[in-house]
């Protein structure tokens, strides 16, 4: 069977000088980048480029032939850093840095899928880059101080205390803590210039579905909101997945045209949104 996109290794650089590792998969009747529109995936906090979700989106991309890269964010993965320096508005340095990679090759346009924290990432670097032309977010964080509330007082303090919180990734420092209550990913999403499509689980464990509604009526048209029922915060049923990569792609494909660099004007609603509680323009 005749493969439809090559993968090879590409070194970024944030924009704040740390070193990414990232790969890029480029569909065999893309020679050269330029003139072409790309889709970049960012992973949330618990993952890498080398997620589940993040390898079978790249796949059906690539298949409908959209260049994609996916990288690692700074402290994660084959990236330069260490996790306990990890801080969102960095996150946002790294996007930055991985889309310039893509725009100083030539990319005419550029969509945006990101997932949990790395969906919020997307939010905040979407919302002061008008060459964003698409974007979907997937159990993205809305409301960043949501995550110190659902901590609680007693373990915020004793964060604040020690200055390190361990995850299961590694030791989280406090400048993570720190920099939330100066983030505002709401106003960001009023300023996004890109269609979006924002997805969730109904059955969240860690990312409050609530944070869906606020992030989508935040957003300016055109938008849709697709939120899937019985399923958690990593789409880990195969049925759950299977339903969140076919209108997250579908999405791209109608927003960001394969080989030119404008938007599509459609405003169909992606399979699986719906007018209530999956609203669309």
């Amino acid at each position: 069977m005749t493969e439809s996109a090559t993968i090879e290794r590409v070194n970024l650089t944030s924009r704040n000088g740390a070193r990414l590792a990232g790969l890029l998969h480029r569909p065999v009747a893309v020679r050269e980048l330029a003139g072409h529109p790309a889709v970049v995936l960012c992973h949330g906090m618990e993952s890498t480029k080398d997620g589940t979700k993040h390898r079978a989106l790249a796949a059906e991309l690539a298949t409908c032939g959209y260049v994609v890269l996916r990288f690692d964010f700074s402290f994660v993965g084959e990236s330069s850093g260490r996790f306990q320096d990890l801080t969102i508005g960095g996150e946002v340095e790294d996007l930055g840095g991985a889309c310039d990679w893509l725009w100083r090759h030539g990319t005419t346009a550029v969509g945006l899928i990101g997932s949990s924290l790395g969906g919020t990432v997307a939010v905040l670097f979407a919302g002061a880059e008008s060459r964003v032309r698409a974007l979907v977010t997937i159990a993205a964080v809305a409301r960043p101080l949501g995550i110190v509330e659902r901590l609680g007082p007693t373990r915020v303090a004793e964060w604040r205390r020690t200055g390190v919180r361990q995850e299961s990734s590694g030791v989280l420092g406090r400048a993570f803590l720190d920099e939330l209550a100066g983030l505002d990913v709401l106003g960001a999403a009023a300023r996004v210039s890109a269609a979006t499509l924002v997805t969730h689980g109904a059955r969240e464990d860690v990312v409050p579905v609530a944070d869906a509604h606020a992030l989508y009526a935040a957003l300016p048209e055109p938008k849709a909101l697709a939120v899937t029922p019985g399923c958690d915060h990593r789409y880990s049923e195969p049925a759950h997945l299977a339903g969140l990569l076919g209108p997250a792609v579908e999405w791209i494909a109608r927003h960001l045209e394969p080989g030119r660099g404008r938007a599509r004007s459609s405003g169909d609603e992606p399979p699986g949104a719906r007018p209530s509680g999956s609203a669309s323009r």
